[in-house]
């Protein structure tokens, strides 16, 4: 059984929110969960969320128990009111992106900073809303090309990404759904997100600790000395993590941070 010891003191914690802190089975985030970061903080740790949702999308949790944010799978991170980062999607693949969308290439969702929208809400569309317990708005898809965009979600299954990825020059996929692929720009992701708020918090990966289940965490565990896989994560996440928990639903937090010290 692996030995539940941190490479340095921690100093700061980063979290996914679906499927880590959010049940996607009751669609709330366990009160033991909050009671782990309060143990957190009591400890002199740092909270972060480290998320694929943009800032208006965080209302499924308390955010006060957070004290900074990674955004937007690491496109745009904050603390307070500092912007630590930001990168949107380079204009010219969003040109490429919005055309095949027009095309019927397969439909798309668009995320900036203030709002989210899709080109159709066709079965594929409906099935993830019904996933994340989330509606998005149809809407004309050409304000893509006069707006930042920070990230997308194609509905390619697996096998279609190169369909996007032969077409475009500046963006990275991840995956943590068999409906759609999360598109990036290729300076993003949660890695890079993650360690413009180490640079910005005199921060080393070796202090510092991450929580996730998906394939968008996957950069962030990479980064992270020390890493906690959900007991309900991806294999390939587990196969990366310095240690796997329980099920998000089975107080996989808590759990962790009791094996770890954090609670008593």
């Amino acid at each position: 059984m692996t030995e539940w010891r941190t490479k340095a003191p921690i100093k700061a914690a980063f979290f996914d929110i679906d499927g880590t802190l959010l049940s996607h089975v009751t669609n709330r985030v366990p009160q033991s969960a909050y009671a782990a970061l309060r143990a957190l903080k009591n400890h002199g740790v740092m909270p972060v969320l480290a998320t694929g949702r943009p800032s208006y999308m965080l209302d499924v949790l308390d955010t006060s128990y957070f004290d900074a944010f990674v955004t937007i799978n690491g496109q745009y991170c904050y603390k307070g009111d500092t912007v630590i980062y930001s990168c949107p999607i380079n204009p010219r693949d969003i040109e490429t992106i919005v055309s095949q969308v027009n095309e019927g290439m397969y439909p798309c969702q668009f995320q900036e900073l203030d709002c989210v929208y899709v080109n159709t809400r066709c079965e594929r569309v409906i099935q993830m809303e019904q996933f994340v317990n989330q509606h998005y708005d149809v809407q004309d898809i050409s304000r893509a090309l006069t707006h930042d965009v920070y990230q997308l979600n194609a509905y390619l299954h697996p096998g279609e990404e190169h369909l996007l990825l032969d077409a475009t020059h500046d963006v990275k996929i991840a995956r943590w759904s068999d409906l759609f692929i999360d598109v990036m720009p290729t300076k993003g992701g949660k890695s890079n997100g993650v360690r413009s708020m180490l640079e910005y918090c005199n921060l080393s990966p070796r202090e510092v600790i991450c929580f996730g289940d998906g394939g968008n965490d996957s950069g962030m565990f990479s980064l992270c000395e020390n890493s906690v896989a959900m007991g309900n994560a991806q294999d390939e996440i587990k196969a990366q993590a310095s240690f796997i928990t329980d099920d998000i639903d089975d107080d996989g937090i808590y759990h962790a941070c009791e094996r770890l010290g954090f609670i008593d």
